[in-house]
């Protein structure tokens, strides 16, 4: 227990410190607030463009794909203050700098992903949960004990296969020595197999997005099972929990290809 504490006032410290080096510079952490919003509203409006043309999207009405894309955002944001560290690591392995972390008394990846926390995620974050609010009211979502513990499990196993994602395929730079990374194909990746209901493409897609690369578990199955929608994968309940499980267990496999990875560093040299 002491040590868990210390490790979260390292983390608390960290998130303080980062907050402050973001406001260091007013101007820009206002730019971003401005212009992030501004991509998820265009995203959102695609969406309503896209309903009154056709009614409906694979039985999903515009209340549903608004409850369906709050959720994906919301877990959009809270990866990008938890997981952007990620995206770069590359050049991190690349330049040495987890050289100083391995001589530290504390874990690595802890201090890899909580010695930079992204503050300015809050701009991704803020239209995220106005979406998602939107959503919930859209649809009358009622947040009963069990909706809000179901809710809440979607909401971080989601989170939770996104970063892991983002983790293993940034730790391959270990053995490929390349900084260069393909996070934003995967962020778009994500975008785009939960704005749309994942119903509406064909099987094999589907069978893809949801065993392969399981994407789709992120809000599409979770959403489905709120707003009782027909999907691939069909069962009496859980589709939350399963969420949360498997995002645990990605993110378990993610550590252990970091640590794999790191267990063979050689530092940058010279």
């Amino acid at each position: 227990m002491k040590k868990f504490k210390h490790y979260m006032s390292v983390a608390a410290l960290s998130f303080r410190l980062s907050m402050q080096s973001c406001m260091e510079y007013p101007a820009a952490f206002i730019g971003w607030l401005i212009s992030n919003p501004i991509q998820f509203l265009v995203g959102f409006a695609t969406i309503k463009f896209v309903v009154e043309e056709f009614e409906t999207l694979a039985d999903w009405n515009f209340r549903e794909l608004a409850f369906l894309y709050g959720m994906s955002v919301l877990t959009h944001g809270l990866s990008v203050i938890f997981f952007t560290k990620t995206w770069y690591m590359g050049w991190d392995i690349i330049h040495g700098e987890l050289d100083r972390m391995r001589l530290r008394p504390m874990n690595t990846l802890f201090q890899f992903l909580a010695g930079d926390l992204n503050f300015f995620g809050i701009t991704d974050l803020i239209p995220g949960l106005i979406l998602f609010i939107y959503g919930c009211v859209s649809v009358d979502f009622r947040w009963t004990f069990s909706n809000t513990l179901c809710m809440i499990c979607a909401l971080i196993g989601g989170t939770l296969i996104r970063g892991a994602i983002y983790l293993a395929f940034g730790s391959t730079t270990f053995w490929t020595k390349s900084p260069l990374h393909i996070s934003g194909f995967f962020q778009e990746l994500f975008n785009r197999t939960n704005m749309y209901p994942l119903s509406m493409y064909p099987r094999a897609v589907q069978f893809v997005f949801t065993f392969i690369m399981p994407m789709s578990w992120v809000a599409f199955y979770p959403a489905s099972e709120f707003m009782g929608k027909e999907s691939m994968i069909t069962l009496p309940y859980g589709m939350s929990f399963i969420t949360l499980g498997l995002g645990i267990v990605l993110f378990a496999i993610a550590c252990k290809i970091f640590s794999a990875g790191f267990g063979q560093y050689e530092s940058a040299g010279s």
